[in-house]
């Protein structure tokens, strides 16, 4: 699914084919679509009507409902970054405002109202802090991710699971860092989605947890970065002191190890399958992009893919892969009015 200014478009991952769009000009204002790829919408504004929320079956394009809605969420003409929201599920969107009250508010898109208000942050329960705060605010199928920090006395972090049409607390989990130190600031945290059911959280020096979102259950823990889910159970992880990528099971015994490609970009992870690693060295001083796959169990170089056709000659230009249905998909957008986007079917 490609997401434009204005809307849409749906390709075929193996092919690149174009199976549908949706458009809506000058009128579009916002656009949502859920982690797991079934919900999907586009808010419009017509010149009489009013603003509409357009809902779209994703596997057709076809237009399942048209809803009038008071007040459109975004701003000027076109779909902007900021107009942009994966943070949905079912027609509900989970908004944290950092800055204001409430903590945490499921927001149902066609009325613009209130599913559930969570004023306050959780309270810290086995932690002795005198403070906490709403950090993250994320929905993964019917469960909301709740993240927050505990401060004053004692510090610690947590991660709460609630219920998408409810809020209700379903699960919890939460850890203490020791006495507060009021010279060092709390580390920051990364929540990465692996799959709908796997959610990696990672701190920028400690290790990573690997949480099943529906029941709160730690899957396991390693010390580098958890970067793919595979259907085996096995999970694939980024060791950058060591530069590997490991293949290991939930135990931590490694499977299969394979070097970083030097020049490797580490600002993004790449994409790990049940084959091997997709990367791309964009922090090289090449003047092409260099594209890789690097097989588990092949001790030598990777295998370099040939992308010269395609003209990636800005190394300024943001470079990133996704694994897409039948293909992985790498991205290049080149910035300025005059700057190039570009999708690459890598299968």
């Amino acid at each position: 699914m490609v997401l434009l200014d204005d809307g849409f478009v749906a390709l075929a991952g193996d092919t690149g084919e174009e199976l549908w769009q949706y458009r809506a000009g000058d009128n579009a204002r916002a656009a949502y679509a859920s982690h797991a790829g079934d919900y999907l919408a586009v808010e419009t504004e017509g010149s009489e009507g009013g603003p509409t929320l357009v809902e779209l079956d994703p596997s057709t394009g076809e237009v399942l409902q048209e809803i009038a809605i008071e007040e459109s969420s975004g701003g000027d003409s076109g779909i902007d970054e900021g107009a942009f929201s994966r943070n949905v599920a079912h027609g509900v969107r989970i908004a944290r405002d950092p800055f204001d009250d409430p903590a945490l508010r499921a927001i149902e898109l066609d009325t613009g109202e209130n599913l559930w208000v969570q004023q306050e942050p959780p309270e810290c329960t086995t932690i002795e802090a005198i403070s906490s705060d709403t950090t993250v605010g994320m929905v993964m199928g019917d469960i909301v991710l709740e993240g927050y920090s505990c401060a004053g006395g004692e510090d610690g972090a947590g991660l709460l699971g609630r219920d998408l049409a409810s809020g209700q607390e379903l699960w919890r989990f939460e850890e203490g860092f020791g006495r507060s130190d009021p010279e060092l600031n709390a580390s920051e945290r990364r929540y990465d989605p692996l799959t709908d059911q796997y959610l990696a959280v990672r701190t920028q020096s400690g290790a990573t947890r690997v949480f099943d979102v529906a029941t709160g259950e730690v899957f396991g823990e390693w010390d580098g970065a958890v970067i793919g889910f595979l259907e085996d159970g096995s999970v694939v992880i980024q060791f950058g002191e060591n530069s590997e990528y490991r293949r290991t099971d939930r135990s931590g015994t490694v499977l299969e190890a394979i070097s970083i490609p030097r020049g490797t970009s580490r600002a993004e992870y790449p994409v790990a399958l049940e084959g091997g690693v997709v990367g791309h060295g964009s922090d090289t001083r090449d003047s092409q992009a260099r594209v890789w796959f690097h097989a588990w169990g092949n001790a030598a170089e990777p295998t370099n893919i040939d992308v010269s056709e395609a003209g990636l000659e800005d190394d300024q230009a943001v470079v990133s892969a996704t694994a897409a249905p039948g293909a992985v998909v790498l991205s290049y957008s080149e910035d300025g009015t005059e700057g190039r986007e570009v999708l690459l079917g890598l299968l």
